[in-house]
């Protein structure tokens, strides 16, 4: 790494390990989430005031002054007098997303690509589908092109099955920046979740088709689940379809090539190749749906838009006709394609970083009390 790309990131407020061993939460905890949560407010719902911020958080508005002068002075907040306002001046302030950037590295041998965004999740600069051999060389070149005031928050890493670098080299070429690394399909569930089509907040399905496979990245309560031993989601390998193959076979990106190359009419071969891609997917969803029942799944990735277009119209105008088998669909969530480029998977890694040191944790915003009003303006 060169001088000049360096790591200040501390969390909002950073509790030594020895003493955050307990379930308590101390007063350095209730000053970092509170921090947080009025960050995510500002990049939820945009300018907000005092008076604001005051009423979402249940704070008073001399507490909510010393979160907003401790934020603006990380160059993280940012104000200006509201519009309109009377003779009597009013304040809003607006999170600064140039104050921090995040780089994002996808591994997959067949697609790795690196992206840097700042704190809201927009796309600063971006490589796409680079040799994996220069995929850290694009992603140093990527932080040579932040906002010279920009805070480094750390690296974020996609993992897929046909890694082309491994993740201790990434580790080793870009110390001393916090590195994070996440399945692919947990990655592209936090994108989904953070700035796609995702429930913030409740559940939904992330469906992942690469050229490597078929994963599923579950988000319950905003956070993904990645089940007990870390493999939950490798649905690829599932038997669907009226031939019972592979879920990945079904729905491979290289079998539309295929069939694009063979036939003279791409619209044609990719609505040929969704009819039977969707007799594949439609168990996946049945199996989903009736077992996790999410509010929404969503589907993306290495497919072309107009063809995860095609699967979805098929499963949602007959889902009885495929295969001729019937299905009970009334209780199934309803589908739609990623609005992120390849679900977001690089998009999600470069929010890794952001969520672990910016935004507030999901467990938090549900386990943690109200604060009593004497300690929260102290927080």
């Amino acid at each position: 790494m060169t001088g000049t790309v360096r790591s200040t990131t501390t969390r909002l407020g950073r509790t030594p390990p020895s003493i955050k061993d307990g379930p308590g939460i101390n007063h350095g905890d209730i000053a970092d989430h509170n921090s947080r949560i009025v960050l995510e407010l500002l990049r939820v719902f945009g300018a907000l005031t005092r008076r604001d911020l005051s009423q979402r958080l249940g704070l008073t508005e001399p507490a909510i002054t010393g979160i907003l002068r401790r934020l603006e002075g990380r160059g993280l907040v940012t104000s200006r007098r509201q519009a309109g306002a009377s003779r009597y001046p009013v304040t809003e302030f607006m999170m600064r997303p140039q104050g921090c950037v995040a780089l994002g590295l996808r591994l997959a041998r067949r697609a790795a690509t690196a992206v840097l965004v700042d704190a809201a999740g927009d796309v600063i600069a971006e490589r796409r589908d680079v040799p994996p051999e220069g995929l850290i060389a694009a992603g140093k070149e990527l932080l040579a092109l932040k906002p010279a005031e920009a805070e480094v928050l750390g690296v974020g890493a996609a993992l897929s099955p046909d890694d082309g670098i491994s993740i201790d080299e990434v580790r080793a070429t870009f110390a001393p920046l916090t590195v994070l690394a996440n399945a692919d399909s947990a990655t592209a569930a936090t994108a989904e979740r953070l700035i796609g089509a995702g429930d913030r907040d409740g559940g939904f399905v992330s469906i992942l088709v690469t050229r490597s496979g078929v994963r599923a990245g579950l988000s319950i309560g905003g956070r993904p689940f990645h089940g007990m031993h870390g493999f939950a989601g490798g649905i690829g390998a599932m038997r669907t379809g009226q031939d019972r193959a592979p879920l990945a076979e079904g729905l491979s990106p290289d079998r539309l090539d295929a069939a694009i190359a063979a036939g003279g009419d791409r619209e044609a071969a990719i609505a040929a190749w969704a009819r039977e891609a969707a007799d594949h997917l439609l168990d996946a969803v049945v199996a989903i749906s009736g077992v996790v029942v999410p509010g929404l799944i969503v589907i993306g990735g290495d497919l072309p838009d107009a063809a995860i277009d095609a699967v979805v119209a098929e499963i949602e105008a007959a889902p009885m006709a495929i295969g001729g088998r019937p299905t009970t669909t009334s209780w199934m969530p309803p589908l739609c394609r990623s609005p992120l480029p390849a679900a977001g998977v690089a998009l999600g890694a470069a929010l890794l970083p952001i969520v672990e040191f910016l935004l507030p944790d999901p467990r938090r915003l549900r386990e943690t009390p109200a604060q009593a009003e004497g300690g929260a303006a102290r927080a």
